[in-house]
């Protein structure tokens, strides 16, 4: 907690990236929770889990049973399984271990948000009452944030988080889309921040949320974030108020 602040970080991962060999663990996590004030964090699988995301679940889902009110699970499966197995897996996650959402990674799915393969996604959120997360940024094009805009018009309902808000490249872009679509929400990890300003005068401090993405990020991103004058109102919001609606916590 920083100050009398509640800090929620929306965008964290354990275990070991296919992609990149960085491994984080459970007690690296909250060790860095801890030396940054951090109260409680949304976790998902590193990218590129493979078939083998189910233990990767598995293992979050007891992570946040051993830290109820401090850790909360999310559901990342590649859209290009088999459609009954990605349903099964989704629902397992949300109905039977208490995930709060559902991640689409561009980049590592190969898959951008508005192909015809996410439409199980984007429908299953909707009958589970879950926001969507999405990687934007790098990866593109499919990563390109004006790419979430077609599902989230046509899905009213879901919020549709958009991770990273364009990691810096394309952070005007995923500005407009939030302009345009009332139910995305930016999490603006790695964006730099006079970009993070831009967003909260564009969409409000309602609509934006903290993430760090990596722990040697945490301190990063809350400095940048306590660097931008915003007032005690807009920084509480952005440090874990929209996430916490987002998500639907009560803690």
């Amino acid at each position: 907690m920083i100050g009398s602040t509640f800090v929620l970080d929306a965008h964290c991962h354990i275990g070991r990236s296919l992609a990149t060999g960085v491994e984080i663990t459970e007690e690296g996590l909250l060790a860095t929770m801890a030396a940054n004030g951090v109260d409680a964090a949304m976790v998902m699988p590193q990218p590129h889990q493979g078939p083998d995301v189910a233990a990767v679940h598995d293992r979050i889902a007891r992570f946040a049973e051993g830290r109820p009110g401090v850790i909360f699970g999310m559901a990342s499966v590649n859209p290009r399984l088999d459609e009954a197995d990605y349903r099964r897996e989704v629902t397992r996650c949300v109905r039977d271990l208490g995930f709060r959402a559902i991640k689409l990674d561009p980049s590592v799915h190969a898959l951008a948000p508005n192909h015809p393969r996410c439409a199980i996604l984007f429908a299953l959120a909707s009958e589970l009452g879950v926001p969507v997360i999405i990687h934007t940024g790098l990866g593109v094009p499919a990563a390109l944030p004006a790419l979430a805009i077609p599902p989230a018009l046509h899905h009213p309902d879901v919020t549709v988080v958009l991770a990273h808000a364009g990691f810096a490249v394309f952070a005007a872009e995923a500005i407009v889309a939030a302009e345009v679509c009332p139910n995305i929400v930016l999490e603006p990890s790695w964006c730099a921040g006079f970009q993070v300003a831009e967003m909260v005068r564009a969409v409000g401090a309602g609509r934006v949320m903290y993430g760090s993405d990596h722990p040697s990020n945490v301190p990063a991103e809350l400095a940048k974030l306590g660097a931008l004058g915003l007032d005690g109102a807009q920084l509480a919001q952005i440090l874990g108020g929209t996430a916490r609606r987002v998500f639907g916590l009560t803690t």
